[in-house]
């Protein structure tokens, strides 16, 4: 136990957690906890029953549709979901307060919904097994931060000045000036709550996750999360661009094997999603063309370092052949996503652009093709992720496999494939989705001896020559409205509009 942390409570200037999760932190120390007793429990919170009822019927976590109270979002989410998510919310809403020049809210929460977005997106791939606790970990990681700047304001002012004017890391200063860190203290105070030892030890681990070798396995790998999250935020909310880059592949490298591509990937879907998740949760964060203008200038960075790697590469180099397939192999990397081998979100957005664009200069057809693969979120949770992800592949398999040469088969996000069809009129456009429709409903995997199949439903949207001008985003949305009309008319059917 720190001494700073003793300090705290002999004055007896520690917070208590907020009421609602309070409760919900008992009755996780039950082993009986049930459906009822924590929808009760929730309800006294009409703000977290309506945070919970969006998640619930959003992309980023269930699938969107008609949930509509906690019932229904237990059974789409899982009670242990729910359970996590509900104090995620509670805790999230603790001291937004306004900037001062005693401590920057402002970039505090900022940071939280980088770090809780990328960690989300981090936990997916590497450690799908505790998605929500990292969720819920990285929204509290820096927790003692605010502790900090509530109870020992002054104190905690000569800190932030101090790193304001040096390269030193904060949480260094801090063991300096108060002899101990924000995240040693988080950890402790969090354990003192009752929250679960899981995330109490990845907070205290995240600045260095291998500093302590007896720590639990699963602990330092939800700190490692933390850690590569904590350099995107570090990225996006200020820090120095280069040595921050450097400072994110090699934590990266070094906890997942991640290279620059998956980097580069890693702050494009970041930028992505982190809309979805912090308005889910509330958070009062800076301006989104920031953190557009920051990925945009860190990606353009990652690119340099990749071509200038490919000159050293040509210069010690005799075989041109091999080095352009190198080229061709890196390029494919930075546009391929891993799991399904489709295309991935940011070539997507590239291509929509592109095929648009000529679309209209040209007065042709346009069509574009969302996919949701139905009930997949229930694979995932009766057969596990791995069946997801083969689930996930097959679909896939099937859907390029229909697709004709010209069109441009992506991973939208999630459980979601977006075909663009160039030169596609509405009734050609029908046809093709109906037999993609068909090629998923013959999909079949085993897993542990169990036959697993799945539907899917699917919206587009054909835009026609000399019908005016559209945007992609409006085309977007019109092929999304059509997915969703699918999916709330009972699934496995297509649905596509044209103008």
């Amino acid at each position: 136990m720190s001494q700073l942390l003793d300090k705290l409570r002999e004055a007896n200037a520690l917070p208590s957690p907020p009421g609602v999760a309070l409760e919900i932190i008992r009755l996780n120390q039950r082993d009986d906890i049930d459906i009822d007793e924590l929808a009760e429990v929730v309800t006294r919170d009409p703000a977290i029953v309506a945070k919970l009822l969006r998640m619930a019927n959003s992309s980023a976590f269930g699938r969107p549709g008609q949930v509509s109270d906690i019932r229904q979002a237990v059974m789409t989410l899982g009670l242990r979901s729910v359970n996590l998510l509900a104090l995620s919310f509670s805790l999230a809403s603790y001291d937004q307060g306004e900037s001062n020049d005693r401590f920057d809210y402002s970039h505090y929460w900022t940071s939280s919904g980088v770090m809780t977005t990328s960690s989300h997106i981090l936990a997916r791939t590497h450690l799908p097994q505790f998605a929500d606790e990292a969720f819920l970990s990285s929204i509290l990681c820096d927790f003692g931060q605010l502790i900090l700047a509530e109870v020992v304001a002054d104190k905690y002012r000569r800190v932030l000045k101090k790193v304001a004017k040096s390269d030193q890391p904060l949480h260094e200063i801090e063991d300096e000036l108060l002899g101990s860190n924000h995240a040693e203290l988080g950890g402790e105070l969090l354990e003192e709550w009752g929250l679960p030892p899981l995330i109490c030890g990845a907070i205290k681990l995240h600045h260095d996750p291998e500093s302590d070798e007896s720590a639990d396995p699963d602990a330092k790998s939800l700190a490692r999360i933390l850690h590569i999250s904590s350099r995107v935020a570090d990225l996006y909310t200020g820090g120095e661009l280069f040595s921050g880059l450097d400072a994110l592949k090699a934590a990266a490298k070094d906890a997942f094997g991640m290279e620059t591509s998956d980097c580069q990937a890693l702050l494009e879907a970041t930028e992505n999603e982190m809309g979805e998740i912090v308005e889910l949760l509330g958070l009062q964060c800076s301006d989104p063309a920031q953190i557009a203008d920051i990925r945009m200038r860190a990606t353009e960075h990652l690119v340099k370092q990749s071509l200038a790697l490919n000159e050293q590469m040509v210069a010690v180099s005799a075989d041109s052949a091999e080095l352009k397939k190198r080229n061709t192999d890196l390029e494919a990397r930075a546009t391929t996503d891993s799991l399904t081998g489709l295309r991935n979100r940011g070539y997507f957005d590239e291509w929509i652009e592109s095929e648009s664009e000529r679309a209209q200069q040209n007065a042709a057809p346009l069509g574009l093709l969302l996919l949701d693969v139905d009930h997949f979120k229930s694979v995932n949770d009766d057969h596990g992720h791995q069946a997801g992800d083969e689930m996930l592949r097959a679909v896939s398999r099937a859907v390029v496999n229909t697709a004709r040469e010209s069109d441009i088969v992506c991973r939208y996000g999630g459980e979601e494939i977006a075909v663009i069809c160039p030169d596609t009129d509405a009734d050609t456009l029908t046809r093709l989705a109906e037999a993609m429709r068909g090629a998923v409903g013959a999909v079949e995997i085993t897993s542990d001896g169990a036959s697993i199949q799945r539907t899917v439903s699917i919206g587009g949207y054909a835009h026609a020559p000399g019908a005016g001008s559209h945007t992609c985003q409006q085309m977007i949305e019109l092929a999304d409205a059509e997915l969703y009309r699918a999916k709330s008319e009972g699934r496995n059917r297509v649905f596509v509009k044209t103008s």
